[in-house]
């Protein structure tokens, strides 16, 4: 059986990464944010420069050796025509597609952001969530959690929102409105963040823990059930 995933989208300042860790706490499995993410990117590219760091001094070698050394500029020409061709925040966005893929193989867990609702739209034990507030909700969050004014806090919404949405209309093929492709809609400024984990919790039990208590009930050749 797959292991299951949550993935968990929100609106800025609607304390979905609070919430997110109330569930992990609850369900004792890890959440992975943002940065959680690309810590696991970078790692994964320093190991891959170790050996390429070896290739490159060899090839410094190699290129001493030539007369003038044109083999060697040739192939870094090349190599650096070839990388301005290639969209680089594409190519960010698929490493850590790659890296969420195998974080979610390690175990349950539930991924923050990253789009990871549409990585995992197809994923047969998956639960899709949007968490948001009304922008009063939000800026008096906003205010609360980095100390700032009113209308300071107005400004970094609007910003963070025009970003957000961007962010997902370059990397969603689905329509990045707030309900396609989630099964949960839930207003942590109605409910707060406690309310909002347990019921969200008791979602995911239903759909994941009961079915795991099902495969482990069989009736023997009498017909009687048994555990």
């Amino acid at each position: 059986m797959e292991n299951y995933i949550i993935t968990i989208s929100r609106r800025f300042a609607s304390k979905g990464h609070e919430i997110a860790g109330r569930m992990s706490d609850i369900l004792g499995i890890p959440v992975y944010d943002r940065s959680a993410v690309e810590a696991r990117v970078q790692s994964l590219e320093t190991m891959e420069r170790l050996p390429e760091d070896a290739d490159q001094d060899a090839a410094r070698e190699r290129g001493r050796a030539d007369s003038g050394g044109r083999g060697l500029f040739k192939g870094l020409l090349r190599r650096e025509i070839r990388d301005e061709l290639r969209d680089e925040a594409q190519l960010e966005f698929e490493r850590q597609s790659e890296v969420i893929r195998s974080l979610a193989d390690e175990g349950p867990c539930i991924i923050l952001g990253r789009c990871a609702d549409q990585i995992f739209e197809e994923h047969p034990r998956a639960l899709h969530i949007f968490i948001y507030a009304r922008d009063e909700d939000r800026i008096r969050n906003t205010m609360d959690m980095l100390h700032i004014q009113e209308e300071e806090a107005r400004v970094m919404l609007l910003n963070e929102d025009r970003a957000r949405d961007a962010y997902r209309k370059r990397f969603l093929t689905h329509p990045s409105d707030e309900v396609t492709g989630r099964h949960i809609l839930i207003d942590s400024g109605k409910l707060g963040v406690e309310k909002c984990a347990d019921l969200l919790v008791q979602a995911a039990k239903y759909l994941f823990l009961e079915e795991v208590l099902s495969a482990v009930r069989y009736k023997d050749p009498a017909g009687e059930e048994r555990r």
